[in-house]
């Protein structure tokens, strides 16, 4: 009678011993099976909370696990333990098959078989064994299992990288070592054109030495080490008894790669010159991500980074449509890495199934060395393309400054050679320009003259205004004449007085801009001069001396003159240079510049007006103040007047404020 209870209680409990299990449908393999995905047929459960800590717990848990699609996946700070639970039908006499993650190291793995007297623990690492304990040697993580005939069942605890999803397999024997060897060549061929491309970025840096290839050349040698890293090389060879750091290497790397990609993307776009605003947020993010590398390393985690890493999306986003509309050489092509960048790893790697696992895409680490690999030659010929166009340019510009010292060469020999007959000539045209500059207003003033004498004039005190102002206007002409002419120092004339440096050049570039119209002319300014820096000057003279030059670079400069004011200290000498974008001069107009009367045949025009008094006027201003005026051809395309004034002293502490 008791016999029979225990009978009916036992059937009574079994289904309900049956419903706590998962439903989980066997995977069959058999003499022709080589590869099994455990991912479609296993029963996954995620352990955020960390409650489930072996397969002792497993009947506590078990009605929790669900299939990989079906589960509530949430971005997690810290590393979880991801559960799968798999069965395996072995319908063939191959006992011995290999379990695989896709991933060269996991920071735990334990492995539960289940047996008749309960569950068997087949391998238990954690991130403090070496290399050495591994069941296999083989730079990608396989643990070997063992199937018994008929069914078999498995409960694996696991933990991965970032929490990125992990693509678990059942390899054959045969399959396994096809793996093992393909994923090894690959990865080995991976390393070579990488290591290639790095070759190439630094030997680009030696003859290119600038910020851009410093960064790019960094970020390339940081996607290289990801590269060996998520190979299991570094792990296998580098330090195999440091599980642990190999962990901290892989955080390292995965919170820096980003930074040099986004100081790289701000120096090769030139953010800060053609777009102010997007620069200051790339410089933002760029101290965000320089910020958390130590996090990162503190906390053991890359959540933080991958974080970022998803806000910036819209960032690139922008970046990608601004760049598009550029016509700098390499930009298309710079466009189009930076894409694939945004879809193989912010979107799929990082959003889709690293930190957050809302994407179940598997093989992560293949999705970021192909991601990585694109885009790294992407940019590549994108740098290729922009300093080649820039060779072209300076070669260009090379074979002009050639040209140019060889017409100087020859004009030098001739000027030897003719120095008296020029002087003579120079004599000449002063006396023919004067005459000249003198003809005009005195026929202008006969007129007015036998007009009035002859009664024939409409308005008597019209006329008489107009003979008093070309009067006032020879007057003034004989008076610039007289004084660039003279050889008598003026510097006793002049009202001499101590001014910031700084603040007097500031008031006078304002005077300049205001003079040209908007419409027809653009200024820049660049004043880098130290606000303590003092010289000793008229005021008034120096300032319509500059305003003086900047008035013949508004005259004959053409339309839309582009006109740049630079201020800089050179030793103990204050340097202002004022160029244009107009016509560049000759030697020879360049050697008369600064002399009475000249005009450039080119201007030479009644439109333009002016005597061809105002430059030889400045350059007696300024050599009254101990100073020199100089005059070449600019970047620009036209006339650049560089003025060099000593420098007084450097003001007290008390002048700082004003």
């Amino acid at each position: 009678m008791r016999s029979l209870l225990l009978i009916l209680i036992g059937f009574v409990l079994m289904p309900a011993i049956a419903d706590v299990l998962p439903n989980v449908e066997p995977t069959s393999v058999n003499k022709d099976t080589q590869v099994v995905q455990i991912n479609k047929s296993a029963r996954f459960y995620f352990d955020y909370d960390d409650e489930f800590h072996s397969a002792f717990d497993f009947d506590a848990f078990a009605q929790q696990f669900r299939p990989l699609n079906d589960l509530n996946k949430k971005p997690q700070k810290e590393i979880y333990s991801k559960w799968a639970y798999f069965k395996v039908e072995r319908d063939t006499e191959i006992s011995d098959w290999i379990l695989s993650f896709g991933f060269p190291r996991l920071a735990k793995v334990s492995v539960y078989q289940k047996m008749p007297y309960g569950w068997l623990d087949v391998i238990n690492l954690t991130e403090s064994d070496p290399f050495s304990k591994r069941p296999i040697q083989d730079p990608q993580f396989y643990i070997p299992l063992k199937l018994q005939p008929g069914e078999n069942t498995f409960l694996v605890e696991y933990q991965t990288f970032a929490n990125a999803p992990a693509n678990i397999r059942l390899h054959s024997q045969e399959n396994f070592l096809a793996e093992s060897h393909k994923s090894l060549i690959t990865n080995a061929s991976l390393a070579g054109v990488i290591a290639a491309i790095l070759l190439i970025v630094l030997v680009n840096l030696f003859f290119n030495r600038n910020s851009t290839n410093v960064y790019y050349a960094t970020w390339t040698l940081l996607f290289f080490m990801i590269v060996i890293d998520t190979a299991g090389f570094t792990f296998q060879y580098f330090w195999p008894h440091h599980n642990k750091f190999s962990g901290q290497f892989s955080i390292f790397l995965m919170a820096t790669v980003p930074l040099f990609h986004l100081l790289f993307v701000r120096g090769f776009l030139q953010l800060k010159h053609y777009h102010p605003v997007l620069n200051k947020i790339y410089c933002t993010f760029i101290c965000i991500y320089a910020a958390l590398i130590p996090i990162a390393l503190f906390i053991n985690s890359v959540y933080f980074n991958l974080l970022l890493s998803t806000l910036v999306i819209p960032v690139f986003i922008y970046t990608c449509v601004w760049s598009i509309k550029q016509k700098g050489p390499g930009m298309r092509t710079f466009t189009f890495s930076l894409i694939n960048h945004l879809l193989f790893l912010n979107v799929f790697t990082i959003v889709g199934a690293s930190y957050g696992n809302f994407i179940d895409v598997f093989d992560i680490t293949s999705f970021i060395k192909i991601g990585y690999l694109i885009e790294v030659l992407l940019f590549t010929v994108a740098l290729a393309l922009q300093h080649k166009s820039l060779q072209s340019r300076l070669l260009n510009q090379l074979q002009h400054q050639v040209h140019a010292l060889n017409q100087t060469v020859n004009t030098k020999h001739k000027e030897a050679n003719d120095k008296e007959v020029q002087l003579k000539a120079k004599e000449e045209k002063l006396f023919t320009d004067l005459s000249h500059e003198l003809r005009t207003p005195l026929t202008v003033m006969k007129i007015q003259v036998e007009s009035l004498q002859y009664n024939i004039v409409d308005n008597v005190q019209d006329s008489y205004n107009k003979l008093m102002t070309k009067i006032d206007e020879l007057n003034s002409f004989i008076d610039q004449l007289m004084l660039v002419t003279d050889d008598k120092d003026i510097a006793a004339l002049l009202n001499k007085e101590t001014l910031n440096a700084k603040v007097f050049i500031n008031e006078v570039f304002q005077t300049c801009i205001q003079e040209g119209d908007p419409k027809k002319s653009k200024f820049s300014v660049s004043n880098s001069v130290d606000h303590r820096l003092s010289i000793n000057v008229d005021k008034q003279t120096m300032e319509n001396a500059i305003l003086e030059v900047v008035k013949n670079a508004l005259r004959f400069g053409g339309e839309d003159v582009e006109i740049s004011l630079t201020t800089l200290q050179e030793d103990h000498n204050l340097i202002i240079k004022i160029e244009d974008s107009g016509m560049p001069l000759s030697y020879e107009a360049h050697q008369q510049l600064f002399q009475p009367l000249f005009r450039d045949e080119v201007s030479r025009s009644a439109m333009l007006g002016g005597k061809g008094m105002g430059l030889a006027v400045c350059k007696k201003i300024i050599e009254s103040h101990e100073g020199k005026i100089e005059s070449h051809n600019s970047l620009l395309g036209g006339l650049c007047i560089e003025i060099s004034l000593p420098i007084e002293s450097v003001s007290k502490p008390q002048l700082e404020v004003g």
